[in-house]
C-alpha cells in the first residue's frame, strides 16, 4: 500500500536530519524503526476509513552498496471499505462478492501484510549526478484476508530511489515504482505505477524540515488517482536515535482526507 511512503519516509528522515544523502559510507549496518500511521478518508465513498498502521522494520545492511529490510506491520481498520494492496488502497465493491466484507464486523484489526525489501546503491552522489538506488519489494500476504484486512495475494515492486544535494543544506528526491498487483479470486486489480517528490532541508544541525508530493494510479476502476502532499520534521535526539513526525492531506478521492504520523528510527 502506500503506507509504503511512510516506511519511505521513516528511512528517508534517518537521511535527511543529518543533511546529507544516503550515501553508502553513512549506512548504518543495522536499524531498527517504527511509527504510528494514522489516516482518515472515505475514498469516494459515502463512508470514512480510518487506519491505524504500525510497522516494526529491522533493517541491515551488509555490503556498502546493498541494503535488505523485513517490516512486520500491525493494522487497524474501521468500516471496510477498503482493502489494502500493494500499490494503494481498493474500495470494495457494493454491486458483487469481491473482497466482501466480514460479516457484522465494522473494526478489525491483527497482523497486516509483512514487506521484504533489498536496495542496492547503483550510482554514488557525485557532484553532477543523483544517488541511484534501485529497489525489489514483496508483499507477503500475512494479513488475514476474511477479516478484511488484505487480499491474500502477494505483490511485487520494482523502483528506483534518486537523492541530490541541490543547494547547501537542501536534498531533493525522486522515487518511482511499479507495483505488480495480485488478483484475488473474482477481482481485476490494476498493477500502479507510482511516484514521489520531495525535498528536506537542514535547519540546524539535528533539525530538519520536509516536503513530499506523492502518487500512483489506481489499482481498480473507477476510482481516482491518489495523489497526496506531506510535509513534516525531523529531530535527530541522539547520534543513533531519530524522531521524525508529518501531517499529510489528499489531494484527490483516491487518497485519505488526512494522515498524520509519528516515527522513531535507530542505527547502530
Amino acid at each position: 500500500m502506500r503506507i509504503r511512503g511512510r516506511s519511505l519516509l521513516a528511512a528517508l528522515a534517518v537521511g535527511l536530519v543529518s543533511g546529507t544523502s544516503a550515501v553508502a559510507e553513512d549506512l548504518p549496518r543495522w536499524s531498527l524503526s517504527t511509527s504510528f500511521n494514522y489516516s482518515v478518508g472515505d475514498y469516494g465513498t459515502d463512508k470514512d476509513t480510518t487506519l491505524i498502521y504500525i510497522p516494526f522494520t529491522l533493517g541491515v545492511t551488509p555490503l556498502d552498496w546493498l541494503s535488505l529490510s523485513v517490516t512486520v506491520p500491525y493494522l487497524h481498520q474501521t468500516s471496510q471499505n477498503v482493502v489494502v494492496t500493494g500499490g494503494g488502497v481498493a474500495v470494495r465493491k457494493k454491486d458483487n462478492g469481491k473482497l466482501a466484507r466480514p460479516a457484522d464486523s465494522t473494526t478489525e484489526d491483527g497482523i497486516g501484510d509483512v514487506l521484504l525489501k533489498a536496495a542496492v546503491i547503483a550510482v554514488k552522489e557525485g557532484e553532477f549526478v543523483p544517488e541511484i538506488a534501485p529497489y525489489f519489494k514483496i508483499k507477503v500476504p500475512t494479513a488475514d484476508e476474511d477479516r478484511g484486512l488484505g487480499t491474500g495475494e502477494f505483490d511485487e515492486t520494482l523502483g528506483v530511489d534518486l537523492s541530490k544535494r541541490l543547494v547547501g543544506d537542501l536534498v531533493g528526491y525522486l522515487t518511482l515504482a511499479y507495483t505488480f498487483i495480485g488478483d484475488p479470486p473474482g477481482t481485476d486489480f490494476h498493477d500502479s505505477f507510482g511516484w514521489s517528490l520531495g525535498v528536506s532541508y537542514t535547519v540546524t544541525p539535528p533539525f530538519s524540515v520536509f516536503a513530499f508530493l506523492e502518487g500512483s494510479t489506481a489499482v481498480t476502476s473507477g476510482e481516482d488517482d491518489p495523489v497526496e502532499l506531506r510535509v513534516g520534521a525531523g529531530y535527530r535526539l541522539t547520534k543513533a536515535l531519530t524522531l521524525t513526525g508529518a501531517v499529510t492531506r489528499g489531494l484527490t478521492d483516491g487518497a485519505p482526507d488526512w494522515a498524520v504520523s509519528a516515527g522513531l528510527a535507530l542505527r547502530f
